[in-house]
């Protein structure tokens, strides 16, 4: 292993839904084996009343996404119902940095994100930016928390877009690679993708023999919770600023 190429010989193994192949370059720029290996995936809920609920939102001052994959939904629901950006007058909220993104390359203007991307950290600085007054509409899924409803005084209606499901067919290939191989790190993007790592494959190998990668404060101490130890976590809750952040954490061994 070189300081130019601190990741040679790594295994690096994104649990998470894969939404660009930017941090898989990434890792490959830096020497490693970018594995693609997702334990859950998402799917759009629809039900008869969705055309109802679209219509609804511009009874609303704001629309909140917390993830990428609610935005997907609201896309979804947009292209079912032929309803163009130009539809929807209600200010936009974002919980990170990839979700605004999601949002602006559709045609929307962000008003609002913060500082750290979590639904507690919004819940604290969101207040300063509107008046109590103004309501808001929650696009959540079916896992997420009551931060955002149970944290803000103004009126929050929730409505739930997606379902978080597990995947099977990538747990055998995680265990193979932690297995034969003494340099795997595994990135873990939210609890859920801890909750199916921990019922399938730590009941075999554990967490010690690996090094542990968490996107955010929750999925870290869900982590902990567990035993785990969390090597590394960036400051910025992206999977680009994991990978920079695990360079670094491998760049002490050379």
């Amino acid at each position: 292993m070189s300081n130019r190429l601190p990741l040679q010989g790594e295994y690096v193994i994104f649990t998470g839904i894969p939404r660009s192949m930017e941090a898989a370059n990434l890792t490959v720029q830096f020497g490693g084996n970018a594995v693609i290996a997702p334990l859950i995936r998402t799917e759009e809920i629809v039900s008869q009343n969705d055309e109802e609920k679209m219509l609804a939102c511009n009874t609303y001052d704001w629309l909140i996404f917390t993830s990428q994959s609610s935005v997907n939904a609201f896309y979804s629901k947009m292209k079912r119902y032929k309803l163009d950006v130009s539809f929807f007058r209600s200010k936009i909220a974002a919980v990170g940095s990839q979700t605004a993104l999601s949002l602006e390359k559709m045609g929307f203007s962000v008003h609002f994100t913060p500082t750290i991307f979590s639904a507690d950290v919004f819940v604290k600085e969101f207040p300063a930016k509107v008046s109590s007054r103004e309501t808001c509409l929650f696009f959540r899924g079916n896992l997420a928390k009551n931060t955002i409803s149970d944290g803000l005084s103004n009126k929050v209606d929730e409505w739930t877009v997606y379902e978080t499901k597990e995947l099977e067919e990538n747990k055998q290939q995680i265990f193979s690679l932690i297995e034969s191989n003494n340099r795997c790190s595994i990135i873990f993007t939210s609890p859920s993708t801890v909750e199916v790592f921990q019922k399938n494959i730590a009941s075999k190998v554990g967490y010690d023999s690996f090094t542990i990668c968490a996107i955010g404060h929750v999925t870290k101490d869900f982590l902990q919770t567990l035993g785990a130890t969390v090597n590394v976590m960036p400051e910025t809750y992206t999977l680009t600023e994991v990978i920079h952040e695990l360079v670094k954490w491998k760049g002490r061994e050379t």
